[in-house]
C-alpha cells in the first residue's frame, strides 16, 4: 500500500489532469423548453412577442440560472433574452427555442471560464459540490453504464431527465455563474492547480481508500469501467475536503476545465 501511494503522488498531477479533460460542460440548454411552451407554443402571434415578455417569463419559470446570469452579467442577460426572442419571433421550433438558449449560454460559459482560476473559495466550493450533488444523484438513480455516460458525455447521456435532474442541471448552472461574477470581483491572482496541489490531491484520494483500479478509471475514462462514476464522486468529494490555497487552487482548476470544455 505504502508503495502505491508513493506511485499515486508522484503520477497525480498527470492522471487528474488528464481526467479534467473529459468532464462534463454540465449546463447550458435549461430554459429553451420551459420558455417555448409558456411563450412561443401559447402565443397567438410569435411575431408579437417582446424581449420584456420573455424576460418576465424566464425570470419566473423555477429555473435560477437565468437569474444568476441577470445578477452577475446584466449586459450579457439583455443579449441572451434579444437571440431568444429573435428566435421566437421568427416562429422557430421548440428546439430551435432551446438550442438558442443553450447555445447562447454555452458561450458565455466559455467565455467567462478563465475567471474561474481567480474564485474566491467559498464561490468554488458551492460551485464544485453542485457537480458532486448531481452525480451522485446520477448514481442513485442510473444504471452504471448511463452514469458513465454521463461523466464522458455531460447531460446528453440522459434520455429522459427526471425533474430533480433538471434542477440539480440549473444549480449546476446557477452556482456558475455566480461563481464568475465572485471571480471577477475577488481581486485574487488567477492561480491554476500546481504539480503540488495535484500530489496532494492524488494522496489525499489515495488516504480516502481510492484503489488503483480507480485510478486507472480516472486516467482512462473508460466507459466500461464499473469503478468511473464512483472514483468521480471520490474526486470531488476529496477535492472540496481540501483546506487553504492548495484547495482553493483544485477546486478552481476543476471548474475551469468543467466549464471550458
Amino acid at each position: 500500500m505504502a508503495r502505491w501511494k508513493t506511485a499515486s503522488v508522484a503520477a497525480g498531477a498527470v492522471l487528474l489532469f488528464a481526467a479534467m479533460k473529459i468532464l462534463p460542460w454540465g449546463f447550458g440548454f435549461a430554459g429553451g423548453k420551459y420558455l417555448y411552451e409558456t411563450l412561443a407554443g401559447r402565443q397567438d402571434d410569435p411575431a408579437l412577442l417582446t424581449t420584456a415578455q420573455v424576460s418576465e417569463r424566464l425570470q419566473k419559470q423555477d429555473f435560477q440560472i437565468f437569474k444568476a446570469i441577470k445578477q452577475e452579467f446584466p449586459e450579457d442577460y439583455d443579449a441572451v433574452v434579444q437571440k431568444i426572442t429573435t428566435v421566437a419571433r421568427s416562429g422557430g421550433s421548440r428546439e430551435d427555442v432551446s438550442d438558442a438558449s443553450r447555445v447562447s449560454v454555452a458561450d458565455l460559459r466559455k467565455k467567462y471560464a478563465p475567471l474561474l482560476l481567480s474564485a474566491p473559495e467559498r464561490s468554488a466550493t458551492e460551485a464544485l459540490g453542485a457537480q458532486l450533488d448531481m452525480l451522485n444523484h446520477v448514481m442513485a438513480k442510473q444504471p452504471s453504464a448511463t452514469c458513465n455516460r454521463y461523466v464522458r458525455d455531460g447531460p446528453s447521456a440522459i434520455e429522459a431527465p427526471d425533474q430533480a435532474f433538471m434542477m440539480n442541471l440549473d444549480r449546476i448552472g446557477a452556482t456558475l455563474f455566480h461563481a464568475f461574477g465572485a471571480a471577477r470581483n475577488s481581486g485574487l491572482p488567477a492561480t491554476a492547480a500546481s504539480d503540488e496541489d495535484w500530489s496532494m490531491l492524488a494522496s489525499a484520494l489515495a488516504k480516502a481508500g481510492a484503489t488503483q483500479d480507480e485510478m486507472k478509471a480516472i486516467a482512462e475514462a473508460n466507459p466500461e469501467s464499473a469503478e468511473l462514476c464512483p472514483i468521480f464522486a471520490k474526486l470531488y468529494a476529496t477535492a472540496l475536503s481540501l483546506q487553504g490555497e492548495p484547495g482553493r487552487h483544485v477546486k478552481a482548476t476543476l471548474l475551469y476545465e468543467i466549464a471550458r470544455n
